[in-house]
């Protein structure tokens, strides 16, 4: 499937828009409505945002959960391996 391109002309089918800055991404709702808030790049990647358009204002906090936190997984160390037995010499066939 080829990549999608959007022009002037078909950019009324995007329901979001972002605009990159050098402090962050800037969240735009929707086509022709104000300016969304700035969410920045330091903003934790497993944070859950929200969709709904009306809660991406630019006067309103950025509509995110904290990200769930992360279990420190205990490993469990694996079995010593076994001493190997040195194999009995073999005699060479001639």
């Amino acid at each position: 499937m080829p990549p999608l391109i959007y022009t002037e002309r078909t950019a009324s089918r995007l329901s979001w828009g972002y605009v990159l800055h050098p402090q962050g991404i800037e969240v735009i709702s929707a086509p022709g409505t104000a300016r969304g808030p700035l969410v920045a790049w330091g903003t934790d990647p497993r944070a859950r945002f929200r969709d709904t358009a009306s809660l991406w204002a630019p006067d309103r906090p950025i509509p995110a959960t904290t990200p769930p936190k992360t279990t420190a997984r205990t490993a469990t160390p694996a079995p010593a391996p076994s001493p190997t037995a040195a194999a009995p010499a073999r005699p060479r066939a001639h």
